[in-house]
């Protein structure tokens, strides 16, 4: 639930990279880093001395990583000029690889 409130959040921010890239299965791929994050951000809890630069680090690296990955898929789409036949030839090519 909260991954579902912070990509809500994002959107309602102006980052928008998610509608195009899993921000969901970026912290996945690095959950135990995310939990480490969540864990390191709840010390002090208690006597109201958290510090949340762990996970805001975190995050900030996911929305980063997120950018970068957009960046690739546009930059492949922008230099490739291939009739939309030709793209799926390619993609059914892939696949098809070891």
């Amino acid at each position: 639930m909260s991954r579902l409130l912070t990509l809500l959040l994002l959107y309602k921010s102006g980052y928008l990279v998610g509608k195009y890239i899993s921000i969901e299965m970026l912290i996945e791929e690095s959950k135990q880093t995310y939990y480490e994050a969540l864990q390191a951000s709840s010390v002090g809890w208690l006597e109201n001395k958290q510090d949340y630069t762990p996970f805001v680090r975190y995050l900030v690296g996911i929305i980063l990583r997120a950018y970068e990955n957009f960046s690739e898929r546009f930059e492949i789409i922008i230099n490739r000029e291939l009739t939309p036949a030709e793209r799926v030839v390619e993609e059914l090519e892939k696949s098809f690889e070891p």
